[in-house]
């Protein structure tokens, strides 16, 4: 359950002063001025007050040691979490609020884990201790230990309830062995570990691990939590999503390897940048003895230089003074191999353009019925092969059409039977085959809705959702005429170049593949286009990254133009299917590359060989030795034909 800061707020406001008498006897407050609220600070040794209660934001503060706590810290301190802490503010406020959900269970027919029953915690207290972490930090945090001495972290919900289960040894873990595991038997749940002891009043911190988020509460800032599985799985931002959206401001703190910093980066695009900061670990302190040592993470910065160090580097998280601006000194040169992005599938094509590349905002054009939609079901089902999230917007084809079209380039000839009605032959994706992949993409492709209205605002706002929160890395938007761009005969022109300037600011805010599909003009002759044949004004072609076109080559192609003298061409003879253009790529910085393809029917894919008419997507497990079901004609031919050898 998550509580209305506002009403949090006003039960503050209702104890008025009380809330200074209220915490001061909770913490038993030494020397205490009820005249002028202050006190001796119970966080560290001091002979004179300098722990001044603050009456416009009801918070106690030490000028000695920076501490400051309100409330409903001061509850939580004593062993409650953040609701019951809001729950007893509530009864001494007298604002009344149903807490019925507190301690209740939620998730239909999940397995939750059993509770670890434990009466001893020598081997993780002496652990953790090695590690710079208290006991009082280990039971503040509820970490546990088994009957086999292993360290167990209990995940809790919103409610109250433990929902996911984490043990992990309580010594130095060997070459080859677990370092973590969940609970057997028990579902698992991406929630944030020590989430139901954060104060929503307060900036968010998230570790990378359990024993970092162990040693941020140990330097004194007990606002932390940590992912759940690790810096590669950002399930957790969808699953906690409402939980986070309640934080004004977050922090991360990840390690300062490659994983953490692709965690890091993530974390800000998709959680925002406008209330993100990030804490940089150094790779190199002094530690307590003045000697260089290399570190990676939170807890080994604890280690080696102490809690007032560890909680300095918290509390100056980066932050750029001007969102708009950063340091020039600051970028970082980065090779195009570096850069994440994500690849087309077929080889040639790769080749030339490397991959389609995060940030980027690109176009696809083509006449009707030159395979626009294979070529973009392709690369739906190409990018969750690989692991990216995908949006589609397809303002022509209903849902199920476009589900249709993706399905049978997942399912390939091995998983499509062939059926005859008079003359006409078509094929289906099998009953089997639909299920295994509709359960593969389940999470990972979202389509915007039928019958929601088409307006450009609408749709951004929808690519940016479902970015923030689900983690789309390539969005599709099929195409810019059935985009309502919201103008009038006088702006046209204007809306047009805003929507393009929107997708490529969002395509670089947020380090997604923008993909554009854009009519050509209406052309005089079927031809092979240039970039001057895209519609629309001048902007879309002089701000795009990359535009590529689609030609479908016609029987004369096919037949070629042979010279009167029966001796060579005028014009050769086209073997493929359709040509695809690299009309402009700004990322490699040339243009004019050609790429011919050809197409399956039965599957609707684009091929260029057996093995790429063959390829066989993760979701299905089979194992195959018998031919193709449907060859092609096009792998009849003669090999030296078909590739041109």
């Amino acid at each position: 359950m998550l509580i209305e800061k506002e009403k949090v707020q006003r039960a503050k406001e209702i104890l008025g002063d009380r809330n200074a008498f209220i915490m001061a006897e909770e913490l038993r407050l030494e020397e205490f001025d009820e005249r002028n609220l202050k006190a001796l600070c119970c966080y560290h040794h001091e002979n004179t007050p300098s722990l001044i209660y603050n009456p416009k934001d009801y918070r106690w503060h030490c000028f000695g040691c920076s501490k400051t706590v309100d409330i409903i810290d001061v509850f939580m301190q004593k062993g409650m979490s953040y609701v019951e802490a809001v729950q007893k503010l509530f009864q001494l406020a007298e604002i009344p609020y149903g807490f019925g959900e507190l301690k209740v269970k939620t998730k239909h027919k999940y397995h939750y884990p059993k509770e670890v029953i434990c009466t001893n915690k020598d081997k993780v207290y002496a652990y953790f201790n090695l590690r710079g972490i208290s006991k009082e930090t280990v039971d503040y945090c509820d970490v546990r230990e088994d009957d086999k001495g292993n360290a167990v972290f209990n995940y809790y919900d919103t409610n109250d309830v433990l929902t996911m289960v984490k043990y992990r040894p309580a010594r130095k873990i060997e070459k080859k062995e677990n370092k973590c595991w969940c609970q057997p038997g028990a579902d698992t749940t991406s929630l944030l570990f020590n989430m139901n002891k954060a104060n929503a009043n307060y900036p968010l911190l998230i570790c990378e691990g359990e024993p970092d988020a162990l040693s941020a509460v140990e330097a004194g800032y007990a606002n932390a939590t940590s992912v759940p599985l690790g810096a590669g799985n950002y399930q957790w931002i969808e699953e906690n999503w409402d939980y986070l959206e309640q934080f004004n401001e977050i922090i991360i703190c990840a390690d300062n390897d490659e994983a953490g910093q692709k965690l890091q980066k993530e974390a800000v695009y998709r959680l925002g940048s406008w209330r993100t900061k990030v804490v940089e670990i150094p790779r190199i302190v002094k530690n307590n003895a003045g000697k260089d040592v290399l570190v990676k993470d939170l807890n080994e910065v604890l280690y080696h230089c102490g809690k007032d160090f560890a909680l300095s580097l918290i509390l100056n998280a980066k932050d750029s003074p001007v969102d708009s601006v950063c340091d020039f000194s600051d970028i970082k040169s980065v090779d195009l191999n570096e850069l994440d992005g994500i690849l087309t599938g077929i080889k040639p094509l790769d080749k030339s353009l490397m991959k389609l590349f995060n940030g980027t905002f690109n176009i696809l054009t083509g006449v009707n019925g030159s395979g626009k939609s294979s070529l973009i079901s392709q690369l739906v089902c190409q990018c969750l092969e690989q692991n990216k999230n995908v949006f589609y917007y397809s303002g022509e084809m209903p849902g199920h059409q476009t589900k249709n079209w993706i399905n049978f380039i997942f399912a390939g000839q091995r998983n499509v039977k062939q059926y005859q009605s008079g003359d006409s032959i078509f094929w289906r994706v099998t009953p089997e085959a639909q299920k295994g992949i509709n359960d593969y993409y389940k999470g990972r492709l979202f389509i915007y809705k039928d019958g929601y209205d088409n307006k450009v605002s609408s749709v951004l706002k929808s690519m940016e959702d479902t970015t923030r929160k689900y983690g789309a890395k390539l969005l599709i938007l099929d195409n810019l005429t059935s985009l309502n761009l919201e103008n009038n005969d006088n702006n046209k022109y204007e809306k047009q170049a805003e929507f393009i300037t929107s997708l490529i600011a969002f395509s670089q805010k947020y380090n997604v593949i923008t993909l554009l599909v854009v009519h050509p003009h209406k052309l005089d002759t079927v031809r092979r286009m240039t970039k001057m044949d895209v519609q629309g004004i001048s902007a879309i072609i002089d701000l795009a990254h990359r535009i590529l076109s689609l030609y479908r080559v016609t029987p004369k192609d096919k037949a070629g133009v042979p010279r009167k003298n029966g001796v060579g061409w005028y014009q050769e003879p086209i073997k493929y299917d359709v040509i695809l253009d690299v009309l402009k790529d700004r990322m490699m910085g040339f243009e004019g590359a050609s790429i011919g393809l050809y197409y399956d029917r039965p599957s609707r894919r684009f091929f260029l060989n057996e093995n790429d008419l063959d390829y066989t997507y993760s979701w299905d497990t089979k194992q195959y030795s018998e031919p193709l079901p449907f060859p092609p004609p096009q792998l009849e031919a003669r090999e030296d034909e078909v590739f041109g050898k």
